[in-house]
């Protein structure tokens, strides 16, 4: 496969590089090689910003994401790089929408773990969900390509909460959903979160191309580079509240791809302040060929609503 992360219309002297290596018959990977499709696979990626304001309510939202998909098509056509095949949102994308049933006073109630407001948690969530699914199915509908909608906080049939990926097809259809593994502290300790189960985990395909994701922490385990089926690229979807660092960073994908069936990755991050939350990325396409290479794709990590395309083939 031959690799392209074009954005602003340019290629920096180093993603210029590894765009002409990439391109050189022979420098392709045993693993690599046995994924060639010819039809190409072109995704974008949104370092989607949260705010307050962008949850204010249901129509914020959703111009939100239509202002962040309309950059991301904009910048395929300026670059050239094709039709958009899959749209990637980070994790959190459509968690906060519960707020927007909330009152200023109920949320900034939030803070405090009472039984009282574990219940009102739980009843702005039941309200966000049938919204947050059927604003995602119009939109891609409306745009005629998948998006993988990065992650809600869903309530299972028990009352659990879990921190879930969603998968939508061209046609408006929730085609595929993933349970985080491995929740971080706060996920616990605010949310007691319900976690899922690695033996759970299945791939989707776009376009010919197998696709797998992992969820934010889930992509610090070992576990995954036995347990995950051979794919032609793995999305992490991160939601980042500590202050990056490039040595954290590359625990993550960059660590895994080495040891595992893959060896194309996308680290697609969020960003924005949110209920003392600071998120940062940065998004990042990741290629290894004997060793991992980096394209990163905002200018830092604290970077709002940055956008990346790439071209896969």
């Amino acid at each position: 496969m031959r690799f392209f992360k074009l954005t602003s219309g340019k290629l920096s002297p180093g993603a210029l590089l590894i765009v002409l290596l990439l391109s050189t018959p022979g420098i392709l990977s045993a693993r690599a090689a046995a994924a060639v499709s010819d039809t190409p696979l072109i995704v974008g990626a949104v370092q989607f910003a949260v705010s307050e304001e962008v949850y204010q309510s249901i129509e914020t939202f959703r111009s939100a994401l239509e202002e962040s998909l309309d950059r991301l098509e904009a910048e395929a056509a300026s670059t050239g790089t094709g039709r958009l095949n899959l749209a990637i949102f980070p994790e959190y994308t459509s968690a906060f929408l519960g707020l927007s049933f909330l009152s200023s006073e109920e949320t900034a109630s939030l803070a405090a773990d009472t039984a009282d407001n574990r219940s009102l948690v739980g009843w702005a969530l039941r309200m966000a969900e049938p919204q947050i699914i059927s604003i995602w199915a119009e939109i891609a509908r409306e745009r005629g390509y998948a998006i993988l909608a990065g992650t809600a906080l869903i309530l299972d049939t028990d009352g659990n909460i879990r921190n879930r990926a969603l998968l939508f097809s061209p046609e408006g259809d929730m085609i595929w959903t993933q349970d985080k593994v491995f929740p971080g502290a706060p996920e616990i300790e605010l949310l007691n979160l319900k976690t899922g189960k690695i033996s759970d985990v299945y791939s989707f395909e776009i376009n010919g191309f197998k696709i797998v994701t992992t969820i934010c922490r889930d992509t610090y385990h070992q576990e995954w580079e036995e347990a995950l089926p051979e794919a032609d690229l793995w999305i992490d979807i991160k939601a980042n509240e500590l202050p990056f660092t490039r040595e954290y960073y590359d625990e993550a994908l960059a660590a895994r791809l080495p040891n595992s069936p893959i060896d194309t990755g996308f680290t697609v991050s969020l960003s924005g302040d949110i209920l003392g939350f600071t998120f940062t990325g940065p998004t990042e396409f990741l290629k290894d060929d004997g060793g991992v290479t980096t394209i990163t794709a905002a200018t830092s990590p604290y970077e709002k609503n940055a956008v990346s395309v790439i071209r896969i083939r």
